[in-house]
């Protein structure tokens, strides 16, 4: 009897231990690049797009309202920028909200709002996210626009 006590006393024991190590989903895990992504409100340094008369040189694009630009990812893949005085052009800085995803290599950010727009990622750590990617008005008007975000 001492032995069949003992065997229910180290399963009961076990079985308490396996619970209590139990996994705690707080949340989707991330890769380093999303963390980076998600643990800041990021600002709009700088917009801009080739010069027409030089293309190895960029010409700002950005109003003085657009210095109040701000852009948040979530860890839930939500993405939104936002014109905290929503006075400021939404055909220059495109404003909106809706998914975002990385790529498993981590060069390019995909989001998808209202628009859809690829940015292909030139820098990217705790202080600055750099990215050019493609924007049209028109099907004539297609610009490669670089993005600094502080």
């Amino acid at each position: 009897m001492k032995k069949v006590n003992k065997f229910l006393a180290l399963g009961l024991l076990a079985t308490l231990f396996f619970t209590a190590c139990e996994k705690n989903d707080n949340g989707p895990v991330l890769t380093a690049k999303e963390k980076i992504l998600t643990n800041k409100i990021w600002k709009l340094q700088s917009l801009t797009v080739q010069k027409s008369d030089d293309p190895t040189k960029d010409s700002s694009i950005t109003k003085p309202c657009s210095d109040s630009a701000l852009m948040a990812f979530d860890v839930f893949k939500i993405y939104q920028l936002a014109d905290a005085s929503k006075s400021c052009d939404s055909t220059i800085v495109p404003y909106d909200k809706g998914t975002w995803k990385l790529s498993a290599s981590g060069d390019s950010l995909t989001l998808q709002g209202k628009k859809k727009f690829i940015w292909k990622i030139v820098a990217l750590n705790d202080s600055t996210l750099k990215a050019t990617f493609r924007d049209s008005i028109a099907p004539t008007n297609n610009w490669l626009k670089t993005i600094t975000l502080k």
